[in-house]
């Protein structure tokens, strides 16, 4: 499943083919914040199988690192470079983990025309100056719901791209992964690698 929604304003960039509908967004200068969430509740019961929450969303944030590496997106810095340029700039640079993206993105979603609050977007604005990026990619939820075929599940993430320097939403979609009769830990790394294809296919 893909879908979007940019509100009044219009995408940075013409539309993309229909092969791969992120594929505007894979030369740009962006960063990628970690993923911020997983959502519990699920009727399948699947968000209480995938163990402690921080191992959970590290394993998906190195499973999308691995999976842009390996689509060549070298204009991208990843949540791992970001980590690091906070370590080295701890007077200036939020830890990228700190940063409560996803309630910006929440925010932005109801309220189209505003900027990014503060103080995600004064946050976001000093690491991407630290890389020259204008775009920042957040991976604001993981949720599990129930498949196409009967009997299944997948996972599916909510991404969104914030301008930076404009300070607003230009993306916000949903990405479903495969479906599966089962949770195994592997469908994270499936996730990540249907992403990247809608991007690089």
């Amino acid at each position: 499943m893909f879908g979007c929604g940019g509100g009044g304003r219009s995408a940075p960039q013409a539309a993309p083919p229909a092969e791969a509908p992120l594929n505007s967004f894979a030369s740009m200068r962006l960063i990628v914040l970690p993923v911020q969430g997983v959502r519990t509740g699920d009727a399948l019961g699947w968000a209480a199988k995938v163990g402690e929450r921080r191992v959970f969303l590290a394993s998906v944030d190195s499973a999308l690192e691995t999976a842009v590496k390996g689509k060549g997106l070298s204009s991208w810095v990843l949540a791992s470079d970001l980590a690091r340029t906070a370590r080295r700039n701890p007077t200036y640079a939020t830890n990228p983990a700190d940063i409560r993206a996803a309630d910006a993105v929440r925010f932005l979603e109801r309220q189209r025309d505003e900027n990014i609050p503060e103080p995600v977007a004064s946050q976001l604005r000093t690491l991407s100056g630290f890389h020259d990026a204008r775009y920042a990619l957040i991976p604001v939820e993981v949720r599990f719901e129930p498949g196409n075929t009967s009997g299944t599940g997948r996972a599916v993430i909510r991404m969104a791209v914030l301008d930076v320097r404009g300070s607003r939403l230009v993306f916000i979609g949903d990405i479903g992964g495969t479906d599966a009769p089962e949770y195994t830990p592997e469908i994270g790394a499936a996730l990540a690698r249907r992403f990247a294809d809608l991007v690089v296919p």
